[in-house]
């Protein structure tokens, strides 16, 4: 709701609702399990219960995205195989970016999933746009070795896509580690994982999702959903 560049934005209505009610909307019409948005907005809370959407009130004082989905995993009281963390200003995603990502943990040395894309030549230079650096196999799947908002060369590095997937007690374990250095100084939740050695693997696919973070992300997101009867 404090978003800088773009305030409440997780409100703004895209073709007749709420941004945070069409981000889950789309990830229940997936059914591949459970969705909650965990807030810690009363206006959130009420537009999504509104939408028969289930919502959990969360703290205010999580340092990261994380913490807020591991106290939401804690609430529920219930067992899951994996916890998926989804950013709520994502209204338009497939099927695939799920997954995909999912399918990561066939590895049962994987700790965390996320996903990349291709990095365009003017994301490049867009500290907005976080990039993550692995080397890829020919399946487009590697092992996170760096992530960064500023970089000088493109090698090894990709568009890191906003989507976390953990094993339970592995996000029970991250929320637990004390903020690094180099999260702090990068504002990257995901270096506290890397310097703790908690093995990141990312899946590439083949387009970017579009984030809803300025008013022009959300004009084009507008004229998405009306261009295609959405």
């Amino acid at each position: 709701m404090k978003s800088q560049r773009l305030a409440k934005k997780l409100l703004k209505n895209i073709s007749g609702l709420p941004m945070i009610v069409r981000v889950a909307k789309n990830a229940e019409d997936l059914k591949i399990g459970k969705v909650v948005v965990g807030t810690d907005s009363l206006e959130i809370f009420n537009v999504c219960r509104n939408e028969s959407i289930k919502t959990i009130i969360t703290k205010r004082n999580h340092k990261s995205g994380s913490d807020r989905v591991q106290e939401v995993y804690e609430t529920m009281n219930e067992k899951f195989d994996l916890i998926v963390n989804l950013q709520g200003d994502l209204p338009v995603f497939k099927s695939d970016l799920l997954e995909k990502t999912i399918s990561l943990f066939s590895d049962s040395s994987v700790d965390i999933g996320s996903a990349v894309c291709e990095l365009s030549d003017e994301e490049m230079i867009d500290k907005n746009i976080v990039k993550a650096k692995a080397n890829l196999n020919k399946d487009g799947i590697g092992v996170a070795e760096d992530f960064r908002r500023q970089i000088k060369i493109r090698k090894n590095f990709y568009h890191h896509i906003g989507i976390y997937i953990y094993k339970p007690e592995v996000l029970e374990k991250f929320v637990n580690l004390k903020q690094t250095k180099s999260e702090k100084q990068r504002m990257l939740e995901q270096m506290r994982a890397l310097d703790n050695n908690l093995k990141i693997k990312l899946v590439k696919i083949p387009y970017n999702p579009p984030s809803v973070d300025t008013y022009e992300d959300l004009r084009k997101i507008r004229l998405i959903f009306k261009n295609n009867n959405l």
